[in-house]
C-alpha cells in the first residue's frame, strides 16, 4: 500500500535550522509515538516505517522524521563528534517542535533504535517509553555485518545485497524495499553522508578518539525501556539484550521469529506488539 493509502501524510518542518522531512498519521489529540528510522543505505521513513505507521495510527498519534543526511532532510554531517550526538538533538528539537509537552514512545530500528536508547540515557528529550528494534546502542554488533552493510557501489543489484542482510529475500515486501531504499540512497549528497563516517583515520589520530562508556548512562533511566529482538537477526550478538539489562536490570526483552527489521517485513505482529507495550504503559501511567 501507498503512504496515501494508509492514510499518512508527507510533511515538512524547519528544524534547528535544517529542513526535515517527516511522516504523520492518526489522530493528533491521541498519545504521540516517534519511529526513528535506520542508518543503512537509503534509510528514511518510509524506507523502514512504510508497513508498519499506518497501524500504529489507528489508535495513536505517529511521526516519522528523516534523520539528518538521509531521505529529504537535509544531507548534513558532523565529522568532529558521534554520528549519534547531533542527531539526538536534531531529534529533541523535532520532537520539541511537533509534540510539545507531550512526552512520546520513542521507537527506533537498528541505528534508530541505538539512538532511543542513548536518547532516553542522556535525558535528551522527556519520553513516555523508549523502544529499540534490534538496536544495540553502539557495540555488540558483528564484524561481518559492519563489513556488509558498511559498503555500497552505488548500483541497484548491490543494494539488494545490502537489503538481504536486513530483511528475509523471500519476504512479500522484498522487491519494493529495493525501490524505496533505492529512490533515497540516489539522493544528491546521501551517498556521502552516510560514507564520511566510515572514512578510516590514521592510526595515530584513532588512538587520540576519547572513549565510549556506554551502557552507563542506562542505569539512572526510570523511563520504561522494551528491547524488540529477533531470533534470527545475523547483524548483531545474539546476547545483546543481556548486555543492556547488565547496565539497567528493569528492561524488558520480547524475542520475535524475525531478522534484523520486522519493521519492513514483518509489520503486521511488530505492531501487535508496539500496541501492546504502549498499552501497558499506559495503563502504568
Amino acid at each position: 500500500m501507498s503512504l496515501a493509502e494508509w492514510g499518512v501524510i508527507e510533511r515538512r518542518i524547519e528544524v534547528g535550522g535544517f529542513s526535515t522531512r517527516y511522516l504523520e498519521a492518526g489522530d493528533p489529540s491521541a498519545a504521540p509515538v516517534v519511529l526513528l528510522h535506520d542508518g543503512a543505505w537509503g534509510g528514511s521513513s518510509s524506507t523502514t516505517w512504510l508497513n508498519l505507521i499506518g497501524r500504529l495510527a489507528e489508535r495513536r498519534r505517529v511521526l516519522a522524521p528523516d534523520l539528518l543526511g538521509f531521505g529529504g532532510t537535509d544531507k548534513v554531517v558532523f565529522l568532529d563528534r558521534s554520528p549519534y550526538t547531533p542527531r539526538m538533538r536534531h531529534v529533541a528539537q523535532f520532537v520539541e517542535a511537533c509534540v510539545g509537552g507531550k512526552p512520546p514512545h520513542l521507537v527506533g530500528t537498528s541505528f534508530g533504535g541505538s539512538l532511543a536508547l542513548r536518547m532516553i540515557a542522556e535525558s535528551a528529550t522527556p519520553v513516555r517509553s523508549a523502544v529499540s528494534i534490534s538496536g544495540t546502542g553502539g557495540p555488540w554488533r558483528k564484524q561481518e555485518g559492519l563489513a556488509e552493510l558498511g559498503r555500497w557501489d552505488g548500483t541497484e543489484a548491490d543494494l539488494r545485497r545490502v537489503v538481504a542482510h536486513l530483511i528475509d529475500e523471500r519476504s512479500p515486501y522484498f522487491e519494493a524495499q529495493v525501490q524505496e531504499r533505492l529512490r533515497w540512497a540516489t539522493e544528491p549528497g546521501h551517498y556521502r553522508a552516510v560514507a564520511a563516517v566510515g572514512i578510516p583515520l590514521p592510526e595515530a589520530l584513532a588512538a587520540s578518539r576519547p572513549g565510549d562508556s556506554w551502557p552507563e548512562g542506562l542505569s539512572s533511566v526510570a523511563s520504561p525501556i522494551l528491547l524488540v529482538a529477533g531470533t534470527r537477526d545475523e547483524l548483531v550478538d545474539a546476547d545483546w539484550t543481556e548486555h543492556l539489562r547488565a547496565a539497567q536490570p528493569n528492561i524488558k526483552v520480547v524475542q520475535l521469529d524475525c531478522g534484523h527489521e520486522p519493521s519492513i517485513d514483518n509489520p503486521e505482529l511488530l505492531a501487535v506488539t508496539l500496541s501492546a507495550y504502549f498499552d501497558e504503559v499506559e495503563s502504568a501511567n
